[in-house]
């Protein structure tokens, strides 16, 4: 008796003493699970997977959980790689025994006696298969089952499991095959990932089709042998055709798709806002519109459905692997200047705050603001316009007027209300007027998240690039009702019929043309320039963006119930801005012919086998014109007060001026040729 407690309290010694030594070799050798969590980050665009990067030894390595995995092929994978799996405790000790003796017998490794834990092990840290390394990945395996649940476990060795070249695990190779989720999988694609575990370059279906099919074929025997399967489904899946390529994995949207990686470091997986069959649509569309683009000029292109909050289309340069025009800038997210686009916020502004009305009367004039001196594009002056007139023609020197009556802190306090964080010259040491006409750093971005507040009745909606739920503030910058009379100024017909509201902006030296459109549902915003920000020449927005910008629009999907923008008449607004230019509101001098006048007689002069152009002029009454020429209207700009016209003939001719508000002006004049 007393031999046998002898017995006994050494084994419990020598068991407690080998549990200390496991435990201090499992403190001082830790797994490695570098390589598990060095996973592919994937981005989905909503539930289509739309761009894959590659991990830091450039394999294709996906997370892969095991409830991500169709029950066939985790069935079969266990049965045949492990059946005991469940029960063990990482290591067979006869599987051991057996491949020890083999081992010996050969001098070489013949079986692998590897359970799937062992196997786990030694993808985690690949050797070669010596007695050493087994022993390693025996000890490795007994650490993984300490740590880490059978399922657990699973997802180590369905992430990396070997699929041929740079493919690992079965997610990786599932979307690479068959171009489908491994949730999905039928038994013949079950059976040919199972078959590739053993040798994944010698059966690869592509290069070695016979051999995929027998190795194929002795998975599908084994699915109908353990009764996964039925013989005639297991004769049927063996007639299926192998892949005879793989996909490689998708690179949409890279812009995004690098913005949102480096964002959210710790996301394997990504599910983005965007619609991928729209954002391919409008790429195509920049694409096709690079031969109307100045020379090294780029471009971006964002829309955001400001009803969801969601940006759906990012298009941010003409070509990401353009190296000669850096089509690898991010140019939504660039800082530009925003030309005349921030216009409509101050006179939003000025509404709100009651300075002026749609209808108060302002001058267009030379004029300086200290140093200051604004002008026109077109270097001309409107003299008395309505307020809805100067936004609608973008005039300047009443809009920076505003400004300065307003207060530049307190427009920028508006931007800072938006969570817009301008950026301001250096040369500057507090925001300034200039402001007004683009003298600000934006990004086409924060561009787009202003009008939304157009676009939503006054209130910012910050849109998001991820389907997560947030809770972000959603500032008032004004009312509902100075929204719907901005937007009612705004407001234009595209070529498709459509309404949108939509302001252009053309920045200092033509360095930047932007035109941000609206309407119930989408904000659109597009930029183009060049990278180095030198000039596009003599181009405008209106030349420029405005023409991609009606493309753009025949293919965004149609907004139900467009809003009818209602302008009311009701807003008071403060004396001392009215009485600076000491006009009336209700003041509409009617339209007068400046020339010709009418009874007279103009000689025609030649300009080779044409006659020369007529200047004609008007004054007063209210914009938009129309000029009718013997009652045909005479196509140019609606909103100037010269015209010419090109008469094909001598003769008479009855020149007619119809102002807004339906007064009319006429001359009859003769036009007689030397």
């Amino acid at each position: 008796m007393k031999r046998v407690l002898n017995i006994v309290r050494w084994m419990f010694l020598l068991i407690a003493v080998g549990i200390c030594l496991l435990y201090g070799a499992d403190k001082l050798c830790p797994l490695n699970l570098s390589r598990f969590e060095d996973h592919s980050t994937l981005i989905y665009a909503q539930d289509e997977l739309a761009h894959v990067f590659y991990t830091s030894d450039d394999k294709w390595r996906t997370l892969t959980k095991p409830d991500e995995v169709s029950a066939l092929y985790l069935q079969t994978l266990i049965a045949k790689e492990d059946k005991n799996f469940r029960k063990h405790l990482g290591v067979s000790p006869t599987a051991l025994i057996r491949a020890s003796y083999q081992w010996v017998k050969a001098r070489r490794v013949i079986s692998g006696a590897s359970t799937i834990t062992m196997q786990t092990a030694r993808l985690l840290e690949p050797r070669k298969r010596t007695l050493l390394s087994k022993l390693i990945e025996c000890f490795r395996a007994l650490q993984l089952e300490w740590h880490f649940s059978k399922d657990e476990i699973l997802t180590i060795y369905l992430t990396l499991a070997p699929m041929g070249g740079n493919i690992e695990g079965v997610h990786a190779a599932s979307m690479a095959y068959f171009n489908k989720l491994p949730s999905q999988l039928n038994a013949s694609e079950s059976a040919l990932l199972i078959a590739l575990l053993q040798s994944p370059s010698r059966l690869n279906p592509c290069y070695y089709p016979e051999k995929a099919l027998v190795a194929r074929a002795h998975v599908l025997d084994f699915m109908a042998n353990h009764g996964f399967i039925s013989e005639s489904e297991a004769k049927t899946h063996k007639l299926a055709p192998l892949p005879k390529s793989k996909s490689k994995p998708p690179r949409e949207m890279p812009h995004l798709a690098w913005r949102l990686k480096k964002q959210f470091k710790q996301k394997s997986i990504i599910h983005s806002t965007i619609d991928l069959s729209l954002q391919k649509k409008i790429e195509f569309t920049l694409h096709s519109f690079k031969p109307y683009l100045p020379a090294h000029a780029n471009a971006a292109i964002l829309v955001v459905d400001h009803q969801q909050k969601k940006s759906v289309a990012y298009v941010a340069s003409k070509d990401y692997f353009d190296e000669e025009n850096h089509g690898f800038v991010d140019y939504i997210s660039a800082v530009r200047s925003p030309g005349s686009t921030l216009k409509p916020f101050i006179y939003a502004l000025g509404f709100d705050m009651g300075y002026i009305n749609k209808d108060s009367l302002l001058l267009d004039e030379r004029r300086r603001f200290g140093a200051y001196y604004p002008r026109n594009f077109d270097k001309e002056t409107y003299g008395t316009v309505s307020a809805n007139e100067a936004l609608a023609m973008s005039l300047n020197t009443p809009v920076v007027d505003l400004l300065n009556q307003i207060g530049v802190i307190r427009f920028v306090g508006l931007l800072k209300e938006a969570d817009i964080n301008a950026q301001f010259p250096k040369s500057f040491d507090s925001p300034s007027l200039a402001i007004a006409l683009g003298g600000v750093g934006l990004t086409l971005e924060q561009l787009v998240t202003l009008y939304t507040a157009l676009a939503q009745d006054g209130k910012v909606k910050p849109f998001s690039y991820i389907n997560e739920q947030t809770d972000k503030n959603e500032p008032a910058l004004f009312s509902n009702h100075v929204a719907k009379q901005i937007s009612g100024i705004l407001a234009t017909q595209m070529d498709n019929g459509r309404t949108y509201s939509l302001k252009t902006g053309t920045s200092y030296g033509h360095r930047d043309a932007l035109v941000i459109a609206y309407d119930n549902r989408y904000v659109i915003g597009i930029w183009i320039g060049r990278p180095d920000g030198s000039p596009l020449g003599n181009f405008y927005a209106r030349d420029l963006s405005v023409p991609l910008l009606q493309k753009v629009v025949n293919i965004i999907p149609q907004s139900q119930n467009p809003k009818k923008h209602e302008v009311s008449q009701s807003l008071h607004f403060k004396p001392s801005f009215r009485e600076a230019y000491a006009v009336h509101q209700d003041f509409h001098a009617k339209p007068t012919l400046l020339f010709p006048v009418d009874d007279s007689v103009i000689a025609l002069e030649k300009e080779g086998a044409a006659f020369k152009a007529i200047p004609l002029a008007v004054s007063g009454g209210k914009r938009p014109y129309t000029w009718l020429i013997d009652g045909e209207p005479l196509t140019g700009p609606l909103w100037q007060q010269k015209q010419f016209w090109t008469p094909k003939q001598p003769g008479f001719y009855t020149i007619a001026v119809i102002d807004s508000q339906g007064a009319t002006t006429r001359a009859h004049i003769e036009l007689r040729s030397n």
